[in-house]
Formats: structure tokens, sequence, C-alpha cells
């Protein structure tokens, strides 16, 4: 989520009916790699918020904020759900974690993607990589991939 160009396009360009944006907006101990992006206090983080609720009121009719980790967010969305996209921890079981809870959330025939879907020279996102291409094999889902994003279609 961060600061919201990717919410703002999608609501743009797509007839969205509600769009939910999860993002807890709080730096957490587990996430090492988002203290060197964001820094080690909250501030950053705040103008990033704040940032991102002004982008988007235009857009608040059709919007859902969820203001936890993925995982506790996920029991807040319905299911059936035409798109996800997964833009978190890079950590490989934080992204497999995403991936199986998200991936059931989907209806038959939807999206599930994410970003940061490269390595080499970036290996903080290795996880991702190796989480994404995990699932898809033991799923036998072709898998998508535009750099740096990633995405499957779940079966119907």
């Amino acid at each position: 989520m961060y600061k919201a160009e990717h919410a703002e396009s999608l609501l743009k360009h797509l007839n969205v009916e509600c769009l939910f944006l999860v993002d807890p907006y709080d730096l957490y101990g587990d996430y090492s790699e988002g203290k060197s992006h964001y820094g080690v206090d909250q501030d950053p983080l705040e103008v990033a918020r704040n940032e991102a609720t002004r982008r988007l009121l235009p857009y608040a009719d059709k919007i859902k904020w969820i203001h936890k980790l993925s995982t506790a967010a996920v029991a807040e969305l319905p299911n059936g759900l035409d798109f996800v996209y997964i833009d978190g921890n890079h950590a490989e079981s934080f992204v497999r974690e995403d991936i199986t809870n998200y991936y059931a959330k989907v209806r038959p025939g939807g999206v599930l993607g994410g970003h940061d879907f490269y390595n080499g020279f970036c290996r903080e996102h290795d996880g991702v990589v190796k989480a994404v291409t995990e699932f898809v094999t033991r799923h036998s889902l072709p898998l998508q991939v535009e750099l740096p994003d990633w995405w499957v279609t779940k079966s119907l």
C-alpha cells in the first residue's frame, strides 16, 4: 500500500466496486527489511499513511482500509475476491503465509499476484521468488511474470 500510487491507478482505470487496502503502517520487529527502507522510527510511515489517505480521498466510497498485519487482516475480507495483490514482508515464511491465506480468499478464475518477484541484484527479495515458485509448483499453476510482478489465476 505505502503511498497508494498503485491503488489510485486501479481505482482510476478500472471499474472497482470495493478495494480492500491492507497495510498496518507500523514498524514491527520481524520486518528488518522495512526498517532499512523506512527508517527505524514510525514517522516516515505516518507521512506515507497521510499521503495515501489524501491521495485516495476522491475514492473514499470505493475503499476499505484495514490497518493490520496481513495475517490479521485476512479474517476481515470476504471470500470470492476477484483480485489480490501481495506486497508485504519479503521474508520467505511471511510470503508463503500470505500466499496461502489470500489464495483461499480468491474466487475460482480470480487472480492472486504480488510484487518484487526478482532476485540477483536485490537478495532481500529471494524469499518472494522461492515462496511463489514453491506454491505454483505444489498447485500446478501456470506462473505469469512481468518484472517485478507475478500472478496466477485460480483454477476453476
